[in-house]
């Protein structure tokens, strides 16, 4: 093959720019610290990156989800472990109520504290975090219980709202959420509000027939909250292995990507001195093969 001064210019004009395309990929790597910055610079690379992305985004809708069923979760357990204590003073004066040489101002008095005691735990009931009524269930936009004219305790969450609040992490559901149902309603159906107020009419009354009808309910709901506080007590170590795991995944997840996008800066720096040398090598010899023109004597 004939090798003329044309093809020699065009070679070496060709190799020069190859070598200033390497020059200025390094140069671009260096100025941004990422290997690949477009998909045209690596694809198959570039897909890779923008999968662990997602993921990481994804990791972090995870983690911001448990987080905020933690703190739900802990409220829960504090309010639970209230009510608990509650539930314990109200059967101690129920026993009381039902002592036989009471004094009718000492049956009044019980009565008057039972009353304040169904007002706090109406209170608790309608506990909210940001608008949001925690015990309200499906209904969690207004509140749980109130008190009419007559003086009676209403439940406003319908039965068919007494539905729990559940996150799903990695295909994982986990549900965490707790309702007036599940506090403060027996399993029979007997909500605590109306069982402190009969227990102050009965105790107010003498009736001890009915001071020991709901007594039963009292020891009933005390031992419902107490599987309310195991179950809560079994999230919580649920949701911390959740989170523990979803920390793993995210620094898996960053060194990876770190693997495939970050250009190691000490080796692009000793490349890019290299494609220096051989660039300036390349000009210099370009010099020498291509001829001058009658431009080079203007």
């Amino acid at each position: 093959m004939r090798i003329t001064e044309n093809l020699l210019s065009i070679r070496t004009l060709s190799d020069i720019q190859n070598v200033l395309r390497k020059y200025s990929d390094l140069n671009s790597q260096l100025t941004s610290g990422k290997k690949v910055r477009y998909p045209s610079d690596n694809a198959s690379v570039a897909t890779r990156i923008s999968n662990l992305d997602s993921r990481l985004r994804e990791i972090e809708r995870y983690k911001t989800n448990v987080e905020t069923a933690q703190n739900y979760v802990n409220m829960y357990d504090t309010t639970l472990q209230e009510v608990s204590s509650i539930y314990l003073r109200i059967k101690e004066l129920a026993v009381r109520g039902a002592n036989d040489t009471l004094t009718n101002e000492d049956r009044v008095a019980i009565a008057e504290e039972l009353n304040k005691i169904n007002e706090q735990l109406v209170s608790i009931a309608n506990t909210e975090i940001s608008g949001n009524y925690v015990f309200g269930g499906a209904k969690n936009n207004q509140k749980v219980v109130e008190i009419d004219s007559n003086g009676d305790f209403k439940i406003k969450v319908p039965p068919q709202a007494n539905i729990r609040h559940k996150i799903s992490v990695g295909g994982q559901d986990i549900e965490y959420g707790k309702t007036v149902y599940d506090a403060f309603v027996t399993d029979s159906g007997a909500s605590i509000f109306g069982v402190v107020k009969r227990l102050s009419d009965a105790i107010e009354s003498g009736n001890n027939t009915s001071i020991q009808t709901e007594l039963g309910n009292i020891e009933e709901i005390q031992a419902k909250t107490l599987n309310n506080l195991a179950e809560i007590g079994a999230t919580q170590r649920v949701l911390e292995m959740t989170s523990n795991r979803m920390e793993d995944f995210k620094f898996f997840s960053t060194e990876f990507l770190s693997n495939e996008a970050d250009a190691d800066i000490a080796q692009v720096v000793m490349e890019l001195a290299m494609q220096q040398n051989v660039l300036q090598a390349a000009l210099k010899a370009a010099g020498n093969i291509i001829p001058p023109t009658l431009a080079d004597f203007l």
